[in-house]
């Protein structure tokens, strides 16, 4: 079995990384070198050059995101599933992406969306939707090399874009911009759909909030999400001392004609 380029964990005792097999080539760690050709399956097993044990499997959405390089800010995995849930989106949605960035909730959209709905995303930077397309590329072709997705990309800055220009109808529009009120500069809502919005600070919740108010947007919703882990072990039962903590608010509301 070819395993040459595939992606995978490492997982010590107490860390994980995210690497790309290169034959004849050695991943460094401060526990030893691991040799890829040493490698024979994943999932499977290995002792570094100093007799460290690390454990190689395929790397989780999650595990993914959160190790990957990446240029932007991506949105967390803890926030992604209430961006999921509360914009509604299934199978069959049609949904727009405000803010391609490094690709991380683009990624998560295609992995929902496949090949019975639809995403366009949008992003002034083509370097972003460049990055963004080798990240959905990468982890695609670890678990499904003929994985059928529709994507648009949208390269234009929101003052320039021209909603009227999608023909399919939008069912979601996303948007993981610092300045999202933008959008109605020039673009208005004329069909039922769901909004939502990830944004750093609370003032430009505030601002964005009296902006869909004032587009008869109805249903506002703000929140934070907080993710907080346990420790379960015998006769320990316990909070980790480390949460993770704010990341972005998100904001819901509906337009309903």
């Amino acid at each position: 079995m070819n395993l040459d380029n595939s992606l995978i964990v490492l997982k010590s005792k107490n860390k994980k990384y995210l690497t790309v097999m290169k034959s004849g080539e050695y991943f460094i760690t401060n526990k030893g070198k691991i040799n890829y050709n040493d490698i024979r399956s994943i999932p499977s097993s290995i002792k570094s050059t100093t007799g460290e044990e690390f454990t190689i499997y395929s790397p989780t959405y999650k595990e993914f995101v959160l190790l990957m390089r990446r240029g932007p800010q991506i949105i967390y995995p803890k926030d992604v599933g209430s961006i999921i849930v509360d914009g509604n989106i299934r199978s069959d949605s049609t949904v727009l992406e405000i803010g391609t960035g490094s690709g991380a909730l683009t990624l998560y959209l295609i992995l929902i969306l496949g090949n019975n709905g639809k995403l366009y995303s949008l992003d002034s930077d083509n370097k972003n939707q460049y990055r963004a397309t080798k990240t959905i590329n990468r982890f695609i072709s670890t678990f499904n090399e003929d994985y059928q997705y529709n994507l648009e990309l949208i390269n234009e800055t929101l003052d320039d874009f021209n909603f009227r220009e999608i023909e399919d109808d939008i069912d979601t529009i996303v948007t993981d911009v610092p300045e999202p009120w933008e959008f109605f500069t020039n673009n208005r809502i004329e069909k039922d759909l769901t909004w939502i919005s990830y944004l750093p600070s609370i003032s430009q919740v505030e601002k964005l909030t009296q902006t869909l108010k004032s587009k008869n947007f109805k249903n506002i919703e703000i929140k934070e999400n907080l993710e907080r882990y346990w420790i379960v072990k015998e006769n320990i039962l316990r909070p980790k001392n480390e949460m993770v903590g704010h990341t972005g608010f998100i904001v819901s509301s509906r337009y309903i004609l």
